[in-house]
């Protein structure tokens, strides 16, 4: 329709318990993605974890690299360094900006999106995209497709007592207890 969105990419298995930080770190991230950057938030890491894959931070609020999950040794010194984030699987951009990357980074996924597209119809406000084209689009994640190929990512620490609730242990974390843990 020629407008170009502000995309605000959240997992759904996820508990962010300080909202008025988590807003404000958005808010930190619009003006980035605003300027035409893929923007990520990367967890402040509170212990070293090895069920997370990390962000390496280089200059300014660029991603130096990101990296995949740890052994125990290597998380200890990542949290050390302090220019390692927890990856959140978190991210915002235009959809030009992503769109554009997509196609530079993940040419195979932008093609078969774009047939897709040209191929949808419409009923009332949904547009119903094939299955069998659908079926046919290589699965890889943002992570894998483009933002650990670009060279135009930017990392915003983010500190809202967040959980992503991957575990038994994680849901433990989080939940009120009673006199029995």
């Amino acid at each position: 329709r020629g407008d170009d969105p502000l995309l605000l990419v959240l997992a759904a298995d996820h508990v962010i318990r300080d909202g008025a930080h988590f807003q404000a770190t958005i808010a930190a991230g619009r003006k980035e993605a605003e300027a035409g950057r893929l923007v990520t938030f990367g967890i402040v890491p509170t212990a070293p974890e090895t069920g997370y894959g990390y962000i390496q931070k280089g200059e300014g609020h660029n991603v130096a690299r990101f990296v995949e999950k740890p052994n125990l040794k290597t998380a200890e010194e990542y949290v050390a360094s302090g220019n390692h984030y927890w990856n959140s699987g978190m991210f915002m951009f235009k959809a030009s900006t992503y769109l554009n990357e997509l196609k530079i980074n993940s040419p195979d996924i932008y093609a078969s999106c774009e047939i897709a597209i040209q191929q949808a119809t419409t009923d009332m406000d949904f547009i119903r995209i094939s299955k069998e084209l659908f079926e046919q689009c290589p699965d890889d994640s943002i992570d894998y497709a483009v933002m650990e190929k670009t060279e135009n990512a930017v990392v915003i620490p983010l500190d809202a007592k967040w959980s992503d609730v991957g575990s038994w242990a994680s849901l433990s974390d989080i939940s009120d207890k009673d006199e029995y843990n």
